[in-house]
């Protein structure tokens, strides 16, 4: 099997680095997002449709609707906004007052979007009317592992993740300082279940299972949908934090990341199946700090489930036969490099990477540190 890569564009719509990428579900639009500007792009021809006005504020959250009619971003001065993707126009601006909204996400059918701030709210995308709050529960106990292993302190409950499930009939909403997910039924929008563990919980392309890691990045937990118990316990033998990445299409095996590893795991019983890839660690010191040059940031797979594809802080795409482990292609930037540490002293991330993948083709959109933004088309055969 060989693969190839085509630069399509250089799209350059932003100063400061891009920090989000996102193509909508019907591939034609490409978002991108520093922490005040977001910029949408027509994928085929690389032309700009539309740069939103500057915000004080910062994006958190971006989401488009699985219509592809609208797009929506969540900021820190309390306001989810929702464009229509064609015009650019801004139709709504939902706001809530006194809390910062950091997450959001659209219903299957387009007609709803929940944000996530201090509180859980529904709304209707049409009218940009709000339809329900949702009160997260405020266990002072359940936030006893994040107090005293994270080291933060029970501030209110801020929602860092919601998601519906593919059928609609769940949402879900995280918070990381209560380290609890939950889970509420969209026909009584009730609280259905609570379950402890870290924000950050993703759905079967089928529905049927949930992955939430724990608190401690050690264990990622996998429920059945259907039952709500647990399915099986994905146990990490490095000492190394991993988290969650990507189902595969069939929704029978689970991939999961850390800074240098790929593991491939049995969504039916835990057991892994197979490491992936393992990335040599490249250190360097500053004082006390460490990182790790090659961090794995993104995954994605064919819709057969036979490639996959993972970025990296400096090796930026790397596709991968499943199967056999072989490496197909890789690209590879001098000045996709970034500093790992900010001018105030945070050490900064690795690059957005955007991937939209068919049968035997695909785009993958990533962030350079100029502002730029490369879109490249890529085969394999």
């Amino acid at each position: 099997m060989q693969a190839s890569a085509t630069l399509m564009h250089n799209l350059k719509g932003h100063t400061d680095e891009v920090g989000r990428l996102l193509f909508s579900p019907d591939g034609k639009t490409l978002a991108a997002s520093d922490d005040s500007i977001i910029t949408l792009w027509d994928v085929e021809t690389g032309s700009l449709r539309n740069k939103s006005e500057e915000i004080d504020d910062m994006y958190f959250g971006m989401a488009f609707s699985p219509d592809s009619k609208w797009i929506a971003a969540a900021s820190g001065d309390g306001c989810g906004r929702i464009w229509n993707t064609e015009t650019g126009e801004l139709v709504h601006t939902l706001s809530v007052e006194d809390e910062r909204m950091l997450s959001l996400a659209f219903s299957a059918n387009s007609k709803l979007i929940a944000t996530g701030s201090e509180n859980l709210r529904v709304w209707d995308v049409a009218t940009g009317e709000l339809q329900h709050t949702l009160s997260v529960p405020d266990d002072r106990s359940l936030s006893f592992t994040a107090v005293h292993e994270r080291g933060e302190y029970p501030y209110p409950a801020e929602i860092d993740s919601v998601d519906f499930s593919p059928d609609g009939k769940y949402l879900l909403s995280g918070c990381p300082n209560r380290s609890t997910v939950c889970v509420w039924n969209t026909a009584s929008w009730k609280l259905e279940h609570t379950i402890r563990g870290y924000y950050v919980a993703c759905f079967s392309p089928d529905g049927m299972h949930l992955a939430i890691p724990t608190d401690d990045h050690g264990t990622i937990q996998i429920y059945n949908t259907l039952t709500w118990q647990l399915q099986s316990t994905l146990e990490n033998d490095e000492d190394e934090n991993f988290t969650p990445g990507v189902y595969s299409p069939d929704s029978k095996s689970f991939v999961t990341k850390s800074r240098r590893q790929i593991k491939i795991w049995s969504v039916e019983n835990g057991k892994l199946i197979k490491p992936l890839v393992n990335n040599p660690i490249r250190e360097k010191f500053l004082g006390d700090f460490d990182y790790f040059e090659d961090e794995i940031c993104t995954l994605a797979f064919s819709p057969d489930g036979n490639i996959l594809i993972s970025g990296a802080q400096e090796r930026n795409l790397r596709l991968q036969n499943v199967e056999n482990g072989d490496i197909l292609l890789e690209l590879t930037h001098k000045d996709g490099a970034r500093d790992p540490w900010k001018p105030d002293g945070v050490r900064g991330g690795p690059p957005a990477v955007e991937v939209l993948l068919g049968a035997n083709d695909g785009k993958v959109a990533i962030a350079f540190p100029d502002g730029s933004v490369r879109l490249w088309q890529l085969g394999w055969k």
